[in-house]
């Protein structure tokens, strides 16, 4: 969930960007990274070889830039971040305190849209013309019933009005797109982001830049579902105290069950 304040709710956590903060403080974004990986170094919660998408508490969203995996944008959690800008000056601590408040005002208290103001729905002479339409629809039945109350009154059995059929359409469900960003497809298929880019490499899967060299990754979605069915097909599930799954030629790597890979995993 994103919203005017760059908020992202992950593990039911709500997250702030390294960009917000950089936005807030003042600093360079490239600083802004520079720092968060010092401090989670610091905190023995990272290391550049990490391939397990347990959540500690911080998202890396990575990207190729120039044939290169790097860094986009890191995500932290409340307690990451004020633990960021222990480092920072008083005013910058102040705004990165103001702007996480501003965003759990507005978790708690989503804003609302203002309903878009309503057509005027006739001019001043199309409302003359119905009030003289209605006095003399009312002076015409006025008329008939007296004519009717001086002769003698036939009963007609009125038909009952058959019922308005209710016409339900069913909007058709859009089609998953073609080409996916890996966080959509790290959190779709269960294996982190680095598990994502290394698979599709490693089956050589159709891909594709947002926006040239700087753009995010997109892998063919259909070709990389095949992909991760058939490595979790080919992979020795974890045992004992082993967290891993484990492919003869792919290698280890962590798997989560989701909706997607969930009947894949049922059936080691």
């Amino acid at each position: 969930m994103n919203n005017e304040t760059d908020l992202k709710i992950i593990n039911g956590q709500p997250m702030m960007s390294s960009r917000e903060i950089a936005a807030v403080t003042g600093k360079e974004h490239k600083h802004v990274v520079r720092d968060i990986k010092s401090m989670l170094e610091q905190l023995g919660i990272y290391c550049p070889e990490m391939d397990d998408n347990d959540f500690k508490g911080f998202l890396i969203i990575n990207k190729e830039y120039r044939g290169r995996n790097v860094i986009d944008e890191i995500w932290l959690n409340e307690d990451l971040s004020m633990t960021l800008i222990t480092g920072y000056d008083a005013n910058r601590r102040l705004a990165l305190i103001k702007q996480w408040q501003a965003m759990k005002v507005e978790l708690e208290h989503p804003r609302i849209a203002a309903p878009a103001p309503q057509a005027i729905a006739a001019s001043d002479h199309i409302l003359s013309v119905a009030r003289v339409v209605a006095e003399a629809t009312a002076s015409a039945t006025m008329k008939a019933v007296m004519e009717i109350a001086g002769s003698l009154v036939f009963t007609t059995q009125t038909l009952p009005t058959p019922p308005a059929e209710t016409i339900i359409k069913q909007m058709p469900e859009l089609p998953e797109p073609e080409f996916s960003p890996v966080i959509d497809l790290m959190w779709a298929f269960g294996i982190s982001d680095a598990a994502c880019r290394r698979l599709a490499s490693y089956s050589n899967l159709p891909t594709k830049l947002t926006n040239g060299e700087r753009g995010h990754l997109l892998v063919y979605r259909e070709s990389f579902a095949e992909a991760v069915f058939m490595l979790i097909e080919e992979s020795t599930p974890p045992t004992g105290k082993r967290k891993r799954w484990q492919h003869p030629e792919f290698g280890g790597f962590t798997l989560k069950v989701t909706e997607a890979n969930k009947s894949a995993v049922e059936a080691k």
